[in-house]
């Protein structure tokens, strides 16, 4: 395949096939006084300081924020500019979800750089936090054409509830975290040549990831190829009544993975 030079601006838009737009930030959380009814804490970003590994990057993103059918966090994006893969996920959110967490983790290139948050909420408010860290030089983890794609093993993907796995019980309304874990191979497509990210081969990623919780939709994971090899992603969830939670990964091949785990009370 021939090599075309790779945009940052272009693989943003290219990385987010299901409709992830851009995003006008108030930065740094922010708030003006028309901003009152909604004021708060700006989300909490959380990635080390120093990583060896740059195709795996724990990122965490915690908010304080009404989670109610009125007023609610709707999606929260991962941004990283100076990335030939800027746009790391968008997470979107519903009142089910009960508390705004994630954990996942995410390819960054190697050096200094600043990563972005931002999160709107129902009622069109929009805060972000950012935070440094850093890459060792040759751990960058952009160049994912590097490694030989592998076929999905086949296997579904395993969902935990650490409360259950605790033998802690579930009252109804309590938010509990769920982990969902699949083994998938990521390659971003990518290659350096004369200094330059381009495009090497196609891209092969989790898409998206779609989470049910007695059929209803609690929440959409829009994913791009900065998402790392063998995704655990961890989220919240208040469940109301006693039902299965159902989570439905895809890829970009069209190829679709789904799992579900019962939620008992008592």
């Amino acid at each position: 395949m021939a090599s075309d030079p790779v945009t940052r601006r272009g693989f943003l838009l290219a990385g987010a096939t299901a409709g992830v737009g851009a995003l006008s930030l108030r930065v740094g959380g922010a708030l003006a006084a028309s901003d009152a009814d909604d004021a708060g804490a700006p989300p909490a970003l959380g990635l080390p300081q120093l990583t060896q590994n740059g195709a795996k990057v724990p990122i965490t993103v915690e908010m304080a924020h009404p989670m109610e059918t009125a007023h609610h966090v709707i999606s929260v994006r991962v941004i990283n500019e100076r990335d030939p893969i800027p746009l790391k996920g968008e997470f979107q959110f519903t009142p089910a979800n009960g508390q705004v967490y994630l954990a996942f983790q995410a390819r960054l290139d190697e050096g200094r750089s600043t990563v972005q948050v931002a999160a709107e909420c129902s009622r069109g408010q929009r805060w972000s936090s950012t935070r440094q860290t850093e890459v060792a030089s040759d751990g960058g983890g952009c160049a994912g054409a590097a490694v030989e794609v592998r076929e999905p093993d086949g296997r579904a993907p395993v969902i935990r509830v650490p409360q259950i796995l605790r033998g802690s019980p579930i009252a109804p309304g309590q938010v509990v975290d769920v982990q969902v874990k699949l083994k998938h191979p990521v390659s971003t497509g990518l290659g350096l040549r004369g200094g330059r990210w381009v495009t090497a081969s196609e891209p092969f990623y989790l898409t998206v990831m779609d989470v049910f919780y007695a059929d209803r939709r609690v929440s959409r994971f829009l994913m791009t190829p900065a998402l790392s090899d063998d995704p655990l992603i961890t989220f919240r969830l208040r469940p109301l009544d006693e039902g299965l939670v159902r989570v439905v990964f895809r890829n970009s091949r069209g190829a679709e993975f789904d799992a579900v785990h019962p939620i008992r009370f008592g």
